[in-house]
């Protein structure tokens, strides 16, 4: 897998991912930009973890690993998700992009929040209990991705016809 992404991220190829931007329409799009929020999540998380273990204060942790996974995903979804030519506008596009994702957070907090306040009870599915805070944050995840992708997708990598 990693070599293929090196592969789509090496200027040699450039030809080559302008042609590959032609197959798989919306569906390949939509499932490249969920990859890339996977990719970006995982680096959110690992650190994360990694500067609380070495006793950094959490709300600093949780502040440089959201940025960390926003600076991944700008990069990895304008150059492979979008194909979008940033040269000369990298910090226009880059604004847009984290306006999306701080609009996206706020989203997932007032849905989280929102549905234990409706809510706030566990729901038991097949046997299984799912605590009421997963349950919102799992709407949250639905609802913030289809928002970031369209954010994303008609605005900060929007192109000009």
């Amino acid at each position: 897998m990693f070599p293929q992404m090196i592969k789509l991220f090496n200027k040699s190829n450039e030809g080559k991912m302008k042609k590959e931007n032609t197959k798989g329409g919306a569906l390949t799009e939509i499932i490249r930009y969920g990859a890339v929020g996977f990719v970006s999540t995982v680096i959110d998380l690992g650190v994360l973890k990694l500067l609380t273990m070495f006793s950094w204060p959490y709300w600093i942790a949780l502040a440089l690993g959201f940025s960390s996974g926003t600076v991944n995903g700008y990069f990895m979804n304008s150059r492979w998700t979008f194909k979008y030519k940033t040269a000369g506008s990298e910090g226009i596009k880059f604004s847009q992009f984290t306006i999306v994702s701080l609009i996206g957070l706020g989203l997932t907090e007032l849905i989280g929040n929102s549905y234990m306040s409706i809510f706030g009870a566990d729901v038991t599915i097949l046997g299984k209990t799912i605590g009421a805070k997963m349950i919102g944050k799992l709407i949250s995840v639905v609802l913030v991705f289809a928002w970031n992708y369209l954010g994303n997708k008609f605005w900060t990598f929007r192109r000009a016809e």
